[in-house]
C-alpha cells in the first residue's frame, strides 16, 4: 500500500533519537512491503527520496518539535504557540494536496496530525497513535474535548502507548467505554539485543569505572533527572564500595541547573549530550543500572511508554521507573 505517515518529530539524520520511535514504524512498514511517504517538521521544507521512503519536511521553528520538546515550549506560551498553529495548517494543506496519491494514513500524535489526517482523507483507512503530550494537550486546551470526540467518533483506528492514556482520552471524549487499542512501541531487535552482563570492552572505551547509573531523556522537568541525583545522594554506601557515577544521555534546558546540583549533592554526575542511537545502546551494555524517573508534572502531564525505558528492557539492564525516592535510592544503593 502507499501510507501517508503524518507526525511532528522524525529522525533528520541516521542515530537522531529525536522521533526515533516514529522512524522505527516507518521501517517497519517499508519491511512489510508498503510505500511511506512522511510528512513532518524541519528547520525548513524539504524533499527526501529513499526508495519507497519518501520524507517532506514542513518549515518549523527546530525549537517546537526537536531540542526540548513541543510539550515544554507550548507550556512557557506566547509566540509559539502561533508557530504551532502555522505548522499545523501547513501540515493540513500538504496531507490534503499528497492524500490522492495514498491508500491509508498514519498519524503519530493526536494534534496535530491525527486531526489533519482526518480532515484530509476521511475517506482512507486511518490509524493514528497517541503517545501522551498530545493527550495532556487535549486535556489543556479550549477545544480539547471536542477535538477528542471527534477522533474518537470519525473512524480513526486510535492507538494508545499505555492504558492510561488510553482512560484520560476515554474521559475526555466522553466515552462510557475504552476507545482505541493499547499498543505498546516496539524497539528496533537488532539495534537493542540482549546482553550477558555489563560488557567490559564498552566500558573500558566509555570509561566506566565505578558502579554506573544511566537514564536517557531530554533534559527537562519531566524527566525526573534532579530527582535520580537526589536518590543518588540518598543512597546507602557500602562500606568499601564507590560512589555511583550517574550518566544522562540527552541533551536541554536543564544542564546547567543539574550540574550544579550534582556539585552540590557531591554525585559524580557525566552529560555526554545527545548521542546517536548506536551509542545509547552500547551505554544501556556498558552500565550498571537503567533509571527513569519520570515525574508527574504540577498540570497533570506525564511520560505515557517511555521509548528508551523500553530499549533499556529489552538490552537487559536491570531497569527501575519510578518517581519514588525511597525506591530509587535502595535500588542504586544495592550497587
Amino acid at each position: 500500500m502507499r501510507i501517508g505517515l503524518l507526525t511532528t518529530s522524525f529522525p533528520r539524520h541516521a542515530g537522531d533519537y529525536a522521533g526515533s520511535f516514529v522512524g522505527d514504524r516507518a521501517a517497519r512498514l517499508l519491511e512489510a512491503g508498503h510505500s511511506v511517504e512522511v510528512l513532518a517538521a524541519g528547520d525548513r521544507a524539504s524533499t527526501t527520496t529513499e526508495q519507497r521512503l519518501v520524507v517532506r519536511r514542513l518549515a518549523a521553528p527546530g525549537r517546537l518539535f526537536y531540542g526540548e520538546g513541543a510539550p515544554e515550549a507550548l507550556e512557557r506560551g506566547g509566540a509559539i504557540w502561533l508557530a504551532a498553529v502555522e505548522f499545523t495548517a501547513r501540515l493540513a494543506a500538504a496531507a490534503r494536496a499528497s492524500a490522492a496519491r495514498w491508500e491509508a494514513v498514519e498519524a503519530h500524535w493526536l494534534v496535530p496530525c491525527a486531526l489533519a489526517g482526518s480532515a484530509a482523507a476521511p475517506g482512507l483507512p486511518r490509524r493514528a497513535y497517541a503517545h501522551s503530550g498530545d493527550v495532556a494537550l487535549l486535556e489543556r486546551i479550549p477545544l480539547g474535548r471536542a477535538i477528542a470526540r471527534r477522533l474518537a467518533r470519525d473512524g480513526t483506528d486510535l492507538r494508545f502507548v499505555s492504558a492510561a492514556l488510553q482512560a484520560r482520552f476515554a474521559r475526555l471524549a466522553g466515552a462510557s467505554a475504552p476507545v482505541g487499542t493499547v499498543e505498546a512501541l516496539e524497539v528496533p531487535r537488532a539495534l537493542f539485543s540482549p546482553r550477558a552482563g555489563a560488557d567490559a570492552r564498552l566500558r573500558q572505551r566509555l570509561a566506566v569505572g565505578a558502579p554506573t547509573v544511566l537514564a536517557v531523556g531530554r533534559l527537562v522537568p519531566i524527566k525526573g533527572h534532579a530527582l535520580l541525583l537526589h536518590a543518588c545522594a540518598r543512597a546507602p554506601r557500602r562500606a568499601a564500595g564507590a560512589t555511583p557515577e550517574v550518566v544522562i544521555l540527552g541533551e536541554g534546558p536543564e544542564r546547567s541547573r543539574l550540574m550544579r546540583l550534582a556539585g552540590a549533592l557531591a554525585v559524580p554526575l557525566r552529560l555526554p549530550g545527545a548521542v546517536p542511537r548506536a551509542e545509547v545502546a552500547d551505554w544501556m551494555r556498558a552500565a550498571d543500572l537503567f533509571v527513569h524517573p519520570s515525574l508527574r508534572l504540577p498540570n497533570g502531564r506525564t511520560e505515557g511508554a517511555p521509548i528508551a525505558a523500553r530499549e533499556a528492557s529489552a538490552v537487559g539492564i536491570p531497569v527501575v521507573a519510578s518517581s519514588d525516592l525511597s525506591v530509587l535510592a535502595s535500588a542504586i544503593g544495592a550497587l
